[in-house]
């Protein structure tokens, strides 16, 4: 047997002749050559004029055989180059059964894949041994990515009959653990979430966007916490902005309910000191990790991800907090276009990432300024997403925070009470509702509350819509409201804030 020349790729010359002569034969069988492969299947440079020439008289509606596609290559100015008329006869003297072209046609896609995937190996060998690599992680991915899109190459699937995917989606139905509340994923720890999503599902990129102190992080931070200690997944939290120490103290405050500023100054009394214990024995159990790399480059993100699950089968959750931090490889100061197109690669990464890991992965985004543009109603929009196009595009869910007082901190009560009645915005109507509610308790909401509305403003696979959580900003932390209160809201300012 003749030894196989190194730089001799893969491929099957008779059954590539086969399919074709198939192709030009029979119209069934040009049907399942045409939805089976492409032209850079084939290996030897004739056969892909001819399956050009083959897909052209296809799409013109027109009938192929011999003689229409000798014609075709004619006019292309090809078919002396594919050896005239008399090599296509000898193609379609290769046809084979209808029964048996199945078994061809993989043979030729089969060692296409084989193919594609030597010739990336070779690729990225060259560039190891030719190119400048300054940053080892990069180029590994990158490596990897294109290993992966080789050997995953498209292949058009068939028409299946409903009776077959009935039994698929009954068996995966029948597989559904779905808990008492109606949730089938991950449990977010907010009833009203929960209802619009099901809870965060395994493979889903969820963007939490709002403007700066809003409240974005300590959302995301409540959630890891309920993940972590409730729901008894493991959650990964990239703190590109804020230090692990930082967090903690964060996630210290919520669980105990003492003030962030106490913790951070030790001005602690004697009951603050006995909930902070108990939440530090809670916090230090919980399987939260956190990695605080400042310019963390998505490459780092993936890498670290991976590794992470090996070694924490059980993880449920990664939190990336925030966007606009991440890097990619270039790094550097980028102009708006480029920086948009980094973005790009950045969300396609990260939802790559989630369906690879099959779990949820939020992802913290600042909002522009637009919403601080339209007048008295400031409501964010999809819109509003920084470099939003491929962010709204990929993202599975996104959530959209609204704080009324955060327009408000600086105008006085009396700025509100001197408008006339019918010249009050909505955001006037809640403040004065809280105000009111307050009276009536005798007492002010502690921890400095706000209240605040999440707006599931996209949701894939499932529904939108808008619900009203309190955050308490001198803890941190976020709780749904009492039915009381949501009552009284809606009495005083005669709108339903669900």
């Amino acid at each position: 047997m003749a030894k196989k020349v190194a730089n001799d790729l893969p491929h099957n010359s008779d059954a590539e002749r086969a399919v074709l002569g198939s192709a030009l034969l029979d119209k069934d069988s040009l049907l399942d050559v045409l939805t089976s492969l492409n032209e850079s299947d084939f290996y030897e440079g004739r056969h892909q004029l001819i399956f050009r020439a083959i897909s052209s008289i296809n799409a013109k509606q027109k009938a192929v055989d011999v003689l229409t596609v000798s014609e075709e290559l004619m006019n292309m100015k090809e078919l002396e180059n594919i050896g005239g008329v008399s090599y296509l006869q000898q193609c379609s003297d290769s046809m084979v059964a209808l029964s048996a072209l199945k078994f061809y046609i993989d043979i030729v896609y089969d060692q296409a894949v084989l193919r594609n995937m030597l010739i990336t190996i070779r690729g990225i060998d060259e560039k190891y041994r030719t190119a400048e690599i300054t940053d080892v992680n990069d180029f590994i991915l990158t490596s990897e990515t294109a290993f992966k899109d080789a050997v995953e190459k498209r292949k058009v699937s068939t028409f299946e009959t409903m009776d077959n995917v009935a039994a698929k989606v009954k068996a995966k139905l029948d597989n559904i653990q779905v808990s008492e509340n109606g949730v089938t994923g991950i449990n977010t720890g907010f009833p009203r979430l929960n209802e619009l999503t099901h809870g965060f599902q395994k493979g889903e990129m969820i963007i939490v966007a709002a403007r700066p102190s809003v409240g974005k992080t300590a959302f995301a931070l409540n959630i890891a916490h309920k993940v972590a200690t409730r729901g008894g997944k493991a959650v990964a939290i990239f703190s590109i902005e804020m230090t692990n120490d930082t967090l903690f103290k964060r996630l210290l405050a919520s669980s105990s309910c003492v003030s962030l500023n106490n913790i951070i100054t030790g001005k602690l009394n004697q009951k603050e000191r006995i909930d902070m214990s108990d939440a530090f024995r809670e916090l230090s159990q919980a399987p939260i990790y956190l990695d605080e790399t400042s310019g963390i480059k998505i490459s780092d993100i993936v890498n670290k991800s991976r590794k992470l699950q090996v070694h924490e089968p059980n993880l449920g959750l990664i939190i990336i907090d925030y966007l606009g931090l991440v890097q990619t490889s270039s790094g550097g100061k980028s102009n708006p276009d480029s920086r948009q197109e980094e973005v790009r690669k950045i969300s396609l990464t990260l939802k790559g990432l989630a369906k690879e890991l099959n779990i949820p992965i939020i992802v913290v985004s600042q909002l522009s300024r637009d919403c601080e543009k339209r007048g008295e109603n400031k409501r964010p929009m999809l819109s509003d997403l920084r470099d939003s196009g491929s962010i709204e595009q990929d993202a599975d869910v996104v959530m959209l925070l609204y704080r009324a007082d955060y327009y408000k901190d600086s105008a006085s009560d009396s700025s509100i009470g001197h408008k006339k009645g019918g010249n009050l915005t909505n955001e006037d109507k809640y403040e004065l509702a809280k105000r009111k509610k307050e009276q009536e308790l005798g007492n002010s909401i502690p921890g400095n509350a706000s209240y605040i509305e999440i707006n599931v403003a996209k949701n894939r696979n499932g529904s939108t819509g808008k619900f009203p959580l309190f955050f308490y900003k001198d803890y941190q932390r976020f709780d749904t409201p009492s039915k009381e209160w949501e009552d009284a809201m809606r009495e005083i300012t005669k709108d339903d804030i669900d």
